[in-house]
């Protein structure tokens, strides 16, 4: 590895570590002693509460590492939640000793666990550094849920750091020393936490410590680095496409990275086209680490295995078989490999390359039939009208029925707004019962602006079925806490809310008097009336709200009981605030 790298099991000299930039962001850069200094503070403060697992979450990427090398130089595990909601973070919170936390995280939340914020603890000059123990419990982190619920994956330093390493072998080359690294996908979850901090350290690349998922403000920022890399997701990317402006970076990009799925034909052309090479592809899972990559040339759609990384087809079935040193789950092979069957249908190819066919997990069975769920995706895709379609299917009494959430192209949306939606459905169901029995037909449509997808730019079985709650002019409720002072609310934006409609065209937001709908909503429920508001002071909109956005909607009346102040936040981005001067409730 380079000068001025940072690898956690090898931090036993760390004195030298100084000068190097790790981090940066609007407000400027830290360096590997500024990283240093802040690790022994929290290492100190850590130890103080025990060894044991750490509840951790931040938004902030550079407090993430922090917390990560103090978590490894004290023998804890990290318990990385996969969010911030309360249920959540109480969910996790129930079997640890301690919690690396935002500072605006409520201590409400998790009573009567210790909670530290990972850059406010005092700095700790006599931190006596070790290299900590590789095969030894460090990272908890939770699957994705794409096929049901989620569930603890267990890692070792090992398994990571021995990734990092092949992915600089693989890479590394093609990336210039000190580019910098920008990330849409969050540090939270594995593909994140590899390519947008672990490796970035480990190579001595510094990484964005912000999280910016809008192009308007992501493609700006990166265009005025000399050189720099994007680890992303489908879903993101292809949002950059859509705005024609990812080409601003192309002179200066020298490489882009997804995983989370496959790309499709248009963004993968799209990428290309903007930037002059293709996106490498990262197949993988929480539980095998990285398996496999692929550049879509037009030639091939082949995946190729990490050189670590053998694959074979399951004896007897169509399953992906994993033997990697990268994977914690599965079977013991030798002292660092296991081997691991994947939910992946495959072929494999004469030279050792893939191809994939699907989930196995997603063949299901309706009214004694069988059916390819991917399979009748591809029919509805080749709809003149679709983009993009998923199926899900949902119990509707004793009985499973298969949902469809569609993206429809612009001619399609015209359709739907001049009412043609039952026209379309019915257009829908006689161009798939061409092939297959009615008995299998989606029951429910749904035609949304995009897929909802989460920080990983997935697009989970839970966030799917919300879509098909009866409730479309609501926000959907996941969280709610009530006080005498205050009602906090976790909701999220429905990819159908009646509200979207018109506003606006191509690129739909959530529109304020709808925000303040919610937040009176939110107040009449809390309080049993709506109060009598005489004015609206202060009252901005700082970022739009767009569609499939999670967000926590706080209201607090005032000691007189004469304000309520709101705001409509997720973690650092802010939605909506203001405050109502308000008399009796009426």
């Amino acid at each position: 590895m380079p000068v001025g790298s940072v690898v956690l099991s090898r931090l036993d000299s760390a004195a030298g570590l100084t000068g190097f930039p790790v981090a940066f962001d609007r407000a400027g850069s830290r360096d590997a002693g500024d990283l240093i200094r802040d690790a022994a503070g929290l290492a100190t403060a850590i130890s103080k509460v025990g060894s044991g697992r750490w509840l951790v979450f931040t938004a902030d990427s550079y407090a993430a590492a922090v917390g990560l090398i103090a978590i490894a130089q004290t023998q804890c595990t990290a318990v990385l939640a996969p969010n911030r909601q309360p249920e959540t973070l109480r969910e996790l919170g129930a079997d640890v000793i301690g919690a690396i936390l935002d500072a605006d995280v409520s201590t409400d939340v998790l009573s009567g666990v210790t909670q530290l914020t990972p850059l406010a603890q005092p700095l700790s000059g006599d931190w006596t550094w070790r290299a900590p123990d590789r095969d030894a419990a460090f990272a908890e982190f939770r699957t994705s849920g794409t096929t049901g619920d989620h569930h603890g994956v267990i890692k070792s330093l090992r398994h990571l750091e021995d990734e990092v390493e092949t992915l600089e072998a693989v890479f590394g080359a093609s990336i210039p020393a000190r580019a910098r690294v920008f990330a849409t996908v969050s540090h939270q979850h594995i593909y994140g936490l590899l390519f947008r901090i672990l490796w970035p350290l480990a190579a001595g690349r510094p990484f964005q410590r912000d999280t910016l998922l809008h192009p308007q403000e992501l493609l700006p920022r990166m265009a005025g680095e000399a050189d720099c890399v994007l680890a992303s997701s489908p879903a993101h990317l292809k949002r950059m496409t859509a705005t024609g402006e990812l080409k601003r970076i192309a002179p200066n990009c020298r490489a882009v990275f997804s995983s989370g799925g496959a790309l499709d034909a248009d963004t993968t052309r799209g990428v290309a086209a903007a930037l002059g090479a293709a996106a490498y592809e990262v197949l993988g899972s929480t539980e095998t680490g990285g398996v496999a990559v692929r550049q879509q040339t037009g030639r091939s759609e082949a995946w190729i295995p990490f050189p670590v990384v053998t694959v074979e087809r399951e004896v007897g079935g169509e399953r992906l078989v994993v033997t990697s040193p990268f994977a914690s789950a599965g079977d013991p092979v030798d002292d660092t490999r296991r081997r691991f069957i994947m939910g992946d249908r495959v072929e494999i190819l004469d030279d050792g390359s893939f191809l994939l066919l699907g989930r196995a997990d997603r063949i299901v069975k309706i009214g004694e039939k069988r059916l390819s769920l991917p399979a009748m995706e591809r029919d509805l895709v080749a709809h003149p009208r679709v983009e993009e379609a998923v199926l899900i299917v949902l119990e509707r009494g004793a009985d499973p029925r298969v949902h469809a959430a569609i993206v429809l192209d612009e001619v399609g949306k015209r359709e739907i707004r001049a009412g043609g939606r039952r026209r379309l459905s019915e257009s829908l169901s006689r161009h798939l019962a061409a092939r297959w029995d009615r008995v299998l037909l989606p029951r429910v449509w749904r035609y949304i602006e995009e897929l909802p997808s989460d920080a990983q730019g997935k697009t989970s079985r839970a966030r799917l079925a919300a879509l098909f709650e009866v409730q479309r002019r609501d926000p959907i409720l996941i969280q709610e806490s009530r006080r005498a002072g205050y009602i906090e609310r976790r909701l999220e934006v429905p990819d159908d809310l009646v509200f979207l409609q018109g506003h606006f065209e191509g690129f739909p937001i959530v529109a304020g008097v709808v925000q303040l709908r919610w937040v009176a909503d939110a107040a009449r429920a809390w309080l049993g009336e709506m109060p009598r508001v005489q004015a609206v002071e202060a009252l901005k909109f700082p970022e739009p709200m767009l569609p499939g956005q999670s967000f926590t909607l706080r209201a607090d009346l005032s000691e007189r009981r004469d304000l309520i102040r709101f705001r409509l936040y997720d973690e650092s981005r802010t939605f909506a605030t203001g405050r109502w001067r308000i008399g009796d409730p009426r």
